[in-house]
């Protein structure tokens, strides 16, 4: 029986070859998840220039010491995105958040802090002790953020909003990014036919359309009833790179995509149980000349299987590698069921105050129960349970990713 992690290595040799580089401008890339293929360094500073952080007063901080209360003259305006004229010994200019901060000024006096406390009135009295107001309050210094040079996301990032608003604050336009093949998702059985009075709904072509969707790729997707031949060649009329196919690798008498691998004599494909609970079943390898994933039938066992293996894959992270935000969280109660020995068993849980809840059993097909969870918990593999105690009491501490 093949580990979780050596089964996670050969699905991603298997879709390596797959993932590609392009350079795309940043207004394409804003509602399509990517991942970036280089490291992006800042050619300027950000901020660019001193600036005021507030709506308020450019002044010298010599001219605060000295005043000791007394009116303060108010001789012009700056802008945001304009420039100043340099401010005289003894005055003040008003200054808009964001404004440059014009030469002879070191201090922002936040309008709040001056009396009559609006702006266009010919002086100010400022309600504050000197020695409250240091040099450089309320500046954003030229630099304060991004330093010229500075790598500011590293490749392999995956391009979320704060990393894209990163990539336009220094100035870059356009970003190389890592590319993915087309994917064809591929249900597969008899039974699967919406709306059939015998039959069950598609919940697997929907489930992982939209976890690859989200990755950014280019999803087709198929449905084949138990027939080798046909979908060897409902396969070969479409243009997928990669093929991922849930049910018919099991051990039933039907399993029509082993059965297809049988029929194809230029088939690749490893049928082999993981020590994983639930997602036992897997298959990876080449099949009807594409690069395929073979996921369990079960609903929940198909989208674990797209979480541990599939997913990390497409962001081509190495096997190691946690491809959901990683912590340990504490169990708020215990876990009464005995796992099964040698199996990593991964649960659906809540997270609340009192620590990590499982949610439903680890029974394959209670999907519901995966909809209403926020993390998954990973209990490692034991030899032999011991039968007199909870194998993961209240209060242990395991190994969750974050999915909602």
């Amino acid at each position: 029986m093949t580990s979780a992690i050596m089964h996670r290595r050969r699905v991603a040799e298997t879709i390596s070859p797959l993932l590609g580089t392009e350079t795309r401008p940043l207004a394409d890339l804003l509602a399509v998840p990517r991942r970036l293929a280089a490291d992006v360094v800042s050619g300027i500073d950000v901020p660019g220039f001193d600036n005021s952080s507030m709506d308020g007063f450019a002044i010298a901080a010599d001219t605060l010491r000295t005043a000791s209360g007394r009116p303060i003259p108010v001789t012009g305006q700056v802008a945001a995105g304009a420039h100043g004229h340099p401010v005289a010994p003894g005055t003040a200019v008003e200054i808009m958040t964001g404004a440059p901060v014009p030469p002879g000024a070191d201090t922002i006096v936040p309008i709040e802090a001056t009396s009559p406390g609006r702006f266009g009135a010919p002086e100010i009295t400022v309600d504050l002790p000197a020695e409250a107001v240091e040099p450089g309050a309320f500046v954003r210094r030229r630099g304060s953020d991004v330093d010229v040079g500075t790598t500011v996301l590293t490749a392999g990032a995956e391009l979320t909003p704060a990393r894209l608003g990163v990539a336009a604050a220094c100035g870059v336009d356009a970003l190389d990014v890592v590319t993915l093949p087309r994917i064809l998702v591929l249900s597969t059985g008899d039974e699967v036919a919406a709306g059939a009075e015998a039959g069950i709904h598609d919940a697997n072509g929907v489930t992982l359309t939209a976890g690859l969707l989200r990755l950014g790729a280019e999803v087709e997707t198929l449905h084949v009833p138990d027939d080798p031949r046909l979908l060897l060649e409902a396969v070969a009329a479409t243009d997928a790179d990669l093929v991922v196919s849930t049910g018919g690798i099991s051990k039933g008498a039907r399993e029509v995509v082993r059965l297809a691998a049988d029929l194809d004599p230029d088939s690749a494909m490893v049928f082999e149980p993981i020590a994983m609970q639930p997602g036992g079943p897997q298959g990876c390898g080449r099949l009807a000349g594409r690069a395929w994933v073979a996921l369990p039938g079960n609903p929940v066992s198909a989208l674990i299987s797209f979480e541990m293996f599939l997913r990390p894959a497409l962001l081509g992270l190495d096997a190691e590698a946690d491809a959901r935000p990683a912590a340990h969280h504490q169990l708020a109660a215990g876990l009464d069921e005995t796992p099964p020995a040698g199996k990593l068993q991964v649960r659906r849980a809540r997270l609340t105050d009192d620590g990590i809840v499982f949610v439903g059993g680890s029974r394959s097909h209670l999907l519901h129960s995966y909809a209403e969870s926020t993390h998954l918990v990973f209990l490692p593999p034991v030899d032999a349970p011991e039968s007199d105690r909870l194998f993961a009491p209240a209060g242990d501490r395991l190994k969750t990713w974050t999915i909602d």
